[in-house]
């Protein structure tokens, strides 16, 4: 039996740099072979080396699929909260580590319209935003900044919630690129920022799952839950709801808190909440915060690395197929034009 290979020796046999490997990994998964863990770390099967070769072929004689092949889309996961300083955006980035870390090819994209500062909670500065994109100075692929651990980061999403009010041309030109990032990732984070707005409960309808980040904090269960209300009231289609219970003291505090969220919303609401996990209160936050580097790589074997190791985990195990030709981000156009077409701009009076 041949010897499993790693990246660098995929790169050597077939003369391919190492970011058109990753894009052939993640744009057409089902072809590949699973891989190999050994030691914490996956080898590819010696049988890729000729996938990897037949796909190039392809691409460069311009057909990129094989026939009858349909488009692939990432799974699209909104981390929401309904108020802030609950530590929201930590998770969505130290999840997506901990999921590349799995195998998973992951995009944070941050769209959290007042505090948006993913780039720097991962240590990054920024070339572009989407406002570049919009400005046709770049494009998607400029857009992603190479993040920690081998994540892309997409920053300055403010644009993407935003769009309900944004001309018509920079809402298609945003879509359409946003589409593509989805063909070329497993898992995209979107940071959705706090709070009720109907550009953020859009976003949440259109996602294919939603995560709740709370704390055991009063405040925190109500707006949450206020949140979940409102989504109900606008008859959000059945999809998988996660439940993350940040910053609690004692494993005690965390099931009772879950408890009480998920058994409102059962009671009232009818919806099931998975419980994901719980994260308990770590300096180690605070210390990695201020060194500007996620802690899961600052500290990989503290609780709270753990614990959020432990959630990404439930995430992978909840996974389901994706169903081909199911994009978010076009369900997200379709609700904005929706909106638009219910109330028009109004024309301004001499």
């Amino acid at each position: 039996m041949q010897e499993p290979l790693n990246i660098e020796e995929i790169v050597r046999r077939t003369g391919l740099e190492e970011s058109l490997l990753r894009f052939y990994e993640s744009e057409y998964p089902d072809e590949f072979p699973k891989k190999i863990l050994r030691g914490g770390t996956l080898f590819f099967d010696p049988a890729s080396i000729l996938i990897f070769r037949d796909i190039h072929e392809r691409h460069q004689s311009g057909e990129k699929k094989k026939p009858g092949q349909t488009e692939r889309y990432a799974r699209v996961i909104a981390v929401t909260s309904g108020k802030g300083g609950v530590g929201k955006t930590n998770i969505a980035l130290n999840l997506a580590i901990e999921l590349q870390h799995q195998g998973k090819m992951s995009v944070v994209l941050d769209a959290d319209l007042g505090l948006a500062n993913v780039h720097l909670l991962s240590g990054i500065t920024p070339r572009h935003s989407l406002m570049d994109l919009i400005q046709n100075k770049t494009d998607i692929a400029d857009l992603i900044e190479a993040g920690p651990e081998g994540i892309g980061v997409v920053a300055g999403g403010n644009g993407i919630l935003a769009m309900a009010d944004s001309h018509r041309h920079d809402r298609y030109r945003i879509i359409e690129s946003l589409v593509e990032l989805e063909k070329a990732a497993d898992i995209i984070l979107v940071d959705t920022g706090a709070g009720m707005g109907q550009g953020v409960r859009d976003f949440l309808i259109a996602a294919d799952e939603i995560i709740f980040v709370i704390t055991p904090d009063i405040t925190s269960l109500a707006d949450a839950y206020g949140l979940l209300k409102a989504l109900h009231k606008e008859r959000m289609e059945a999809r998988p709801i996660h439940l993350v219970v940040n910053m609690v003291q004692t494993l005690k505090q965390a099931a009772n808190v879950s408890v009480r969220f998920t058994s409102c919303a059962r009671e009232f609401l009818g919806r099931e909440i998975n419980n994901a996990g719980y994260i308990l209160r770590d300096n180690t936050v605070s210390l990695a915060t201020a060194r500007q580097t996620p802690y899961t790589v600052y500290r990989p074997m503290s609780r709270v690395s753990k614990n959020t190791r432990s959630v990404a985990q439930h995430l992978l195990k909840e996974e389901i197929p994706s169903k081909p030709g199911n994009s978010a981000f076009s369900r997200y156009m379709n609700l904005i034009r929706g909106h638009n077409q219910m109330n028009p701009p109004k024309r301004k009076s001499a």
